[in-house]
């Protein structure tokens, strides 16, 4: 019977070892979850939705391959989807369980003013993050369901295949509790076994008789009376049977333990469905998005004026800040002495910024940035336009703030960077004057200092009404005599280059283009017109008997209060200069 118990407690030991073991190896659940996503050779881009970046939780592992380049950033699903405006794409698929489906090949509904062909996404300003390296790309995100994840080589070339990988956390709690338990009782087991062999030997007892005469009967062992051999073997029979019974409940319950460990963790995460009329446009940018931005441009516009080409400009800027500073090329070209406006720093210092909140085209990003390394240097207002989803931001705005601290507190209350701003029509009728009736007004000021337009304006504190308004226009005609003459007008506004922006104060952050055209013309046959300066150089000659026409342009930003309000339209910063001339 000892051996019978020791038997019984080797094979028990056994079972539990191997269970604990088989727990840690061949039954232990996956501890990651593989989604594959491929394309067909003639489709572009693969698109990986935010319902399946977060079918599983954890952070998001993504491998790239094949091919000479490997592309991938994220984006909000809306971005991403009209950037790929027109272009076939592949869409990674899930099932409501998280089990990987075959990916399927849908066409991106067409966005206005997007041409086809096959663009290139990297570096676009849509992206919240991107990664690119040759041939294979690992790269680790996290990001919210309502972000997806674009796949590419450049454009051209077949999107690489594409692995999204979760790691799943995996617990195996019965494993040692097991191995342990078995290992005690194979100690166990051992000795029972030793005491079932001296048990053994003792009943036997000697076998050997002596030779010199017959040996007596052998007598029978001597045990004493103890009940301690019965005690034992009848306390260890119920404590095996018990115990056995126990482990076997218990290796069981590990069993079933385990199994529903590996179904809770590969079970999908919930999702919710929100009205989207019911949500609030997002901006257009995150903070770090703008920031990044501006950098881009900051970092184009040095390269531009290294080499003074409007070419190289025009990847970063457009509208007025690209007339101007093209036209400040062509005249440092002819006089070295003849300074560029001021340019954005390239380690500049962010001091206020604030995205549109919109989910349409164009869209709008205003921000604030100095320069830490030179503090005389007056912050800059940078008003940046994105056309399409495919185009970058352009500085369409570029003014010196008026007042040298550059703070939140030198301009109009404005709503904070995550809510964004709205922005108005330019003939919206919630402002004290339509944004798009701005540049005309002040135009007339700069000329009447005291026409009637001019009582909705600040003017006690207008540096550029001393500038080049009414008084210095008249110094103008009396420096030129009786022999020439010169005529001043303003030029019609695009409405399309007004950028309004609602402030917190419900009034509204204005940047609006003015050209003025001054044309000198003599008032004799004989006599000649001479410009000099940035004049001459880009009218091309120094004396003419027709006349010289030359416009100067105005990059104005005001605080507009609105309608109803007794304060005035405050000018907040300004930039201007020439932008072109030539011979009447």
């Amino acid at each position: 019977m000892r051996f019978v118990l020791a038997l019984v407690t080797f094979v028990v030991a056994a079972a539990l070892i191997a269970l604990g073991v088989a727990e840690r190896t061949v039954l232990r659940p996956a501890d990651h979850v593989t989604l594959s996503a491929s394309a067909p050779k003639d489709v572009r881009y693969v698109v990986v939705p935010g319902s399946v970046l977060t079918a599983h939780p954890g952070v998001q592992r993504v491998h790239l391959a094949g091919g000479s380049t490997a592309f991938a950033a994220y984006g909000r699903t809306s971005d991403v989807t009209a950037w790929l405006s027109g272009q076939r794409y592949a869409v990674a698929r899930v099932a409501a369980d998280g089990t990987p489906l075959p990916a399927v090949v849908r066409t991106a509904p067409v966005v206005a003013g997007l041409t086809g062909g096959h663009p290139d996404p990297n570096g676009s300003d849509l992206w919240l993050d991107q990664a690119r390296a040759s041939r294979s790309l690992d790269w680790s995100v996290n990001v919210p369901d309502s972000v997806s994840l674009l796949v590419a080589a450049d454009g051209t070339a077949p999107a690489p295949a594409a692995q999204v990988r979760w790691s799943m956390r995996v617990s195996t709690p019965w494993a040692t509790p097991m191995i342990v338990t078995g290992s005690v009782l194979a100690l166990l087991g051992l000795l029972l076994y030793i005491w079932a062999l001296v048990h053994l030997r003792r009943r036997r007892g000697p076998r050997r008789k002596p030779p010199q005469r017959m040996p007596k009967p052998p007598a029978p062992p001597k045990y004493r009376p103890t009940r301690q051999p019965a005690v034992v073997a009848s306390k260890g029979r119920r404590s095996v049977r018990n115990f056995s019974v126990l482990l076997a409940g218990g290796a069981a319950s590990a069993v079933l333990l385990t199994g529903c460990q590996g179904a809770v963790a590969a079970a999908p995460a919930p999702t919710t469905t929100v009205d989207p009329a019911s949500v609030v446009a997002p901006v257009a940018v995150t903070e770090e998005q703008g920031t990044r931005i501006v950098a881009r441009a900051a970092a184009v516009e040095q390269r531009a004026d290294a080499s003074l080409s409007k070419s190289t400009l025009s990847e970063r800027f457009g509208g007025a800040a690209l007339d101007l500073r093209a036209a400040a090329y062509s005249i440092h070209k002819g006089d070295k002495k003849q300074a560029l406006p001021q340019q954005i720093p390239t380690a500049f210092s962010m001091r206020l910024i604030l995205p549109e909140a919109t989910r349409a085209w164009p869209r709008t990003l205003f921000a604030v940035v100095s320069d830490p390394a030179d503090a005389k240097a007056a912050p800059l207002a940078l008003t940046l336009e994105q056309q399409t989803p495919r185009d970058p931001y352009r500085v369409e705005y570029a003014q010196e703030l008026l007042k040298p601290a550059g703070s939140a507190s030198d301009l109009p209350k404005l709503p904070s960077a995550v809510l964004g701003a709205a922005r108005l029509k330019p003939d919206t009728q919630l402002l004290s004057v339509p944004p798009g009736q701005l540049a005309a007004d002040y135009g007339l000021l700069l000329q009447q200092s005291d026409a009637p337009v001019g009582k909705a304006f600040d003017t006690a504190a207008d540096p550029l009404l001393k500038a080049a308004g009414q008084a210095a226009k008249a110094a103008v005609k009396k420096g030129l005599g009786s022999t020439a003459k010169v005529a001043f007008s303003d030029g019609t506004t695009d409405p399309a280059s007004v950028v309004a922006l609602v402030t917190a104060d419900s009034g509204a952050l204005v940047s609006v283009q003015l050209q003025e055209t001054w044309k000198v013309t003599p008032t004799k046959s004989d006599v000649k017109v001479k410009p000099s300066g940035a004049t001459r150089i880009l009218a091309g000659t120094g004396s003419t008997t027709k006349g010289i026409s030359s416009t100067y342009g105005y990059q104005l930003l005001f605080s507009v209060p609105p309608a109803g309000s007794k304060e005035r339209i405050e000018l907040l910063g300004y930039a201007q200069g020439l932008i072109s001339a030539k011979e009447l």
